[in-house]
């Protein structure tokens, strides 16, 4: 029986991210982290029963929620796109296979093979413009990525990261 490794247990995806597209992301969670704030403390003062204050601040709680969410989401992507952007090479990911995973949204997944030594292939679902196309464009087509071998992290880039 054979012990030799998952090539693509060894690898991690990335989401890459831009500055300005983390910076508008950050700047929509404060947003909406205000209006679940305010939205809570002007339910006690306006609503005129109780049961109107629980389901506003049910409401309010979710938006918060939603807020802290997306600047979370978005400090961690910054993160790992500047760890993997000195070390990190720019790569064209030529798509091997496509499977439509479509639920409610246009997704697919694609099976891409790194340009690495073993070529490992690793798989990506998205229903993004890019990854769609890419999957429309199959068989001969490729989608930019950014892959950092020291770190053996990867990701598909959904747009600049150079901003």
């Amino acid at each position: 029986m054979s012990t030799a490794p998952d090539p693509l247990s060894e690898w991690t995806q990335i989401d890459p991210i831009g500055r300005r597209s983390a910076v508008g992301q950050r700047v929509a969670a404060v947003v909406l982290t205000l209006i679940g704030i305010v939205g809570g403390v002007l339910s006690f003062r306006m609503a005129p029963e109780w049961w109107v204050v629980v389901l506003s601040l049910l409401g309010c709680v979710f938006v918060l929620l939603v807020g802290v969410s997306l600047w979370v989401n978005a400090v961690l992507r910054a993160k790992a796109t500047a760890e993997a952007r000195p070390t990190g090479r720019r790569v064209s990911l030529r798509v091997l296979l496509v499977e439509d995973i479509t639920d409610d949204m246009e997704t697919y997944r694609l099976h891409l093979r790194l340009p690495i030594e073993g070529a490992p292939i690793v798989q990506h679902a998205c229903s993004a413009r890019r990854c769609t196309d890419a999957a429309h464009a199959f068989p001969g087509s490729e989608v930019p990525a950014v892959i950092d071998e020291s770190r053996r992290v990867w990701g598909v880039l959904h747009g600049s990261i150079d901003d």
